[in-house]
């Protein structure tokens, strides 16, 4: 039994065809549907049945088959493991971020990414809170970066940096107060992202508001534009501000604010990986949003 034949099957597996899966493993068919005749022959048992189309996996072929994903996933730790001991970091990392997070931070710390971590493969999919939370469960990724806390016991939390939130009116609307209250905010209709956003729950949590606006949108900007309209006001995350504007206002202190943390599953071994990264966005994020104290941290619902 090789690693290649564990790999050949996983991959019949996944495509339902031998020509696929043989397709993306760079080999010639005969030269997989070989290999895997050999696995078959020495465990004793077929692991596909021939005759389907698409190819069906048998019964125990789906038990060897989940053996071998895991197999397959230990050996590849013990090469990710090996490069964290390297002077330079090398391997791979996924990683899983809220749109509302990656939006503004991805283009900040992407190049730099790049270019400090040359031999790392780096995969970031924007995902909702409860997507990231499952996939970092079930190991389909490495690293997630979201807005805690979540308080889920096998899920470790550390925080990188705190967001305040800031009003946004429509033009005219404002009154000469420099900081929001609600007395302030509740005149008008309150513009909210969609339900699998935690940023919306956060907003009404803050707002504690009852004039919420029909419409909902699943980005930032689309509610900066409704707002422009005079629809009524929204809440936005402070990285999301490019320029100053007098229809962008600061709510009284302590200030609300998310905390956004790297959260990553009990027994994450990316150490040397996470700590570049780390330091690198560390060196895009001002200061002053890095310190929790001056903030009144809003928690999140995980529906969202």
């Amino acid at each position: 039994m090789t690693l290649t034949q564990l790999k050949y099957i996983v991959a019949v597996e996944q495509h339902k065809s031998f020509a696929r899966a043989a397709e993306q493993c760079l080999v010639a068919q005969p030269t997989l549907s070989l290999q895997i005749q050999k696995l078959e022959q020495e465990l004793g048992f077929e692991l596909f049945d021939r005759k389907k189309n698409p190819v069906v996996t048998t019964k125990i072929g789906a038990e060897i088959i989940k053996q071998a994903k895991l197999t397959l996933t230990e050996t590849d730790k013990l090469y990710e493991i090996a490069g964290q001991f390297k002077d330079e970091p090398t391997g791979s990392i996924s990683i899983g971020i809220i749109p509302t997070v990656g939006n503004y931070l991805i283009p900040l710390v992407y190049q730099k990414l790049q270019t400090e971590l040359g031999k790392v493969r780096i995969q970031i999919s924007e995902l909702p809170t409860s997507s990231i939370i499952e996939k970092l469960e079930s190991d389909q990724l490495d690293l997630g970066i979201l807005a805690t806390p979540l308080k889920i016991s096998n899920l470790v939390e550390i925080p990188i940096y705190y967001e305040p939130f800031l009003a946004y009116y429509p033009e005219g609307a404002r009154d000469k107060s420099k900081t929001v209250t609600m007395k302030n905010i509740e005149k008008y209709p309150l513009l909210v992202l969609g339900e699998e956003h935690c940023f919306r729950h956060q907003s009404l949590k803050i707002c504690n508001h009852n004039a919420i606006a029909k419409i909902e949108s699943g980005s930032v900007e689309t509610l900066k534009r409704m707002v422009d309209m005079g629809i009524g006001v929204t809440l936005l995350p402070k990285l999301s501000i490019s320029e100053h504007s007098e229809r962008i206002v600061p709510f009284e202190s302590p200030e609300p604010a998310r905390e956004v943390s790297f959260v990553y599953k009990t027994g994450f071994f990316k150490s040397k990986i996470l700590k570049k990264i780390t330091e690198i966005i560390r060196k895009e994020i001002p200061k002053d949003l890095q310190k929790k104290d001056k903030f009144r941290v809003v928690g999140i619902s995980l529906e969202s």
